[in-house]
């Protein structure tokens, strides 16, 4: 019988983690930063309310699946979300070929009442996980190298390439030469300036600021302090004349690299600092060894022009059809009027997050 034992990542030990990095190794759809025990470690430092259920049967591990709660009270009702929360942009079960479990069926072997997940990776229909919407994202397969890339983009955006071209020539002129600079271990120290050029942009643009919860801060940090091979940061920098026109973090798998918080100088928008940066990393990618950029959910035109393939990154929301699931609908719907309350806005009926999928006793 499938049981699951729910543990902090840290417990983990070296048997588990082996089997986890190995089915990472063995499904491309699965090689992401966000799906990496590592991941998984740098949320329980951040937070500690970071899980990983171990899913079992006959003394053999059959699947992990890696969750968060976003407050101890979340937790106490068992209302879980993607592991990351905010920042994952990658979320579902690690699991062999062949796997298959139904929703509901997943959430009572874990003990919870519901889960609430956006970017639910398309492959995940595999193990029997399916989403209530579907969104699009976008892809740059490398696999053939910059050249052949750089044939194919001619061949369809002939403008784009001649476009970019001259941003790359006007920047040169208006800035001086420009500097490409990787790193590939980056600390504090050096993301820092990112994150509060970042927290400026929110605020320029009226976004909320995804750093405002310390949370999230201290994820980053613990993502720097401990890379792994399958979960390891890298920050790129465009510069000219020693000011820095546009940065990236992302965070890298092997040959996958998660495009994640891009950030520009808007005084130098009008040659596209961001274009040209992210130009640059994909004429470094085979020296860096990276075969597929993920620019993660969107269909903005800026992702259009470099994209090679979409993919489906799902929306689901989850119940074990236990009084665990009643009991994590009672409060979220709580909290959810308590925070309509506090913003002035007014009250409706309904849920803050979309209906849940469908998912009876009868899937089990």
């Amino acid at each position: 019988m499938l049981k699951a034992e729910l543990l902090a990542p840290s417990a983990l030990g070296a048997a588990e983690l082996a089997t986890w990095t190995g089915w990472l190794a063995e499904n491309t759809a699965l090689q992401r930063g966000f799906f990496a025990p590592g991941f998984a470690r740098a949320c329980e430092t951040a937070s500690g309310l970071a899980r990983v259920a171990v899913l079992h049967e006959g003394g053999t591990v059959r699947a992990f699946l890696p969750f968060q709660f976003r407050t101890r009270w979340h937790a106490r009702v068992g209302l879980a979300e993607r592991i990351g929360g905010l920042f994952c942009d990658n979320a579902g079960l690690i699991a062999p070929p062949g796997f298959t479990i139904a929703p509901a069926a997943l959430l009572r072997r874990c003990r919870l009442g519901s889960l609430f997940l956006t970017h639910l990776a398309e492959e995940q229909a595999a193990f029997g996980l399916g989403a209530a919407e579907w969104r699009i994202g976008h892809r740059i397969d490398l696999g053939g190298g910059w050249q052949a890339y750089l044939d194919a983009l001619n061949a369809g955006r002939r403008g784009f390439v001649a476009d970019t071209e001259r941003r790359l020539r006007r920047a040169e002129r208006d800035y001086g030469t420009l500097d490409f600079r990787i790193d590939t271990a980056p600390d504090w120290a050096a993301v820092a300036p990112l994150i509060a050029a970042k927290r400026a942009q929110y605020h320029r643009t009226g976004a909320a600021d995804g750093f405002e919860d310390p949370t999230r801060l201290r994820l980053i940090e613990a993502l720097l302090a401990a890379p792994t091979a399958e979960c390891r940061p890298l920050l790129t920098t465009l510069a000219a004349g020693g000011r820095v026109l546009a940065q990236h973090l992302g965070l890298r798998h092997g040959g996958v690299l998660n495009y994640w918080f891009p950030v520009y100088d808007p005084a130098a928008q009008k040659v596209s600092p961001g274009r040209l940066l992210l130009w640059r990393t994909l004429q470094a990618a085979a020296d860096l060894g990276l075969a597929l950029i993920d620019r993660g959910e969107g269909d903005s035109e800026a992702k259009r022009d470099f994209s090679t393939g979409t993919a489906r990154l799902g929306v689901a929301h989850w119940t074990s059809g236990t009084w665990r699931a009643a009991a994590a609908r009672a409060w979220q719907a709580a909290a959810w009027r308590l925070e309509r309350r506090r913003s002035g806005a007014p009250a409706q009926s309904g849920s803050a997050q979309p209906g849940p999928v469908s998912a009876t006793a009868g899937d089990v």
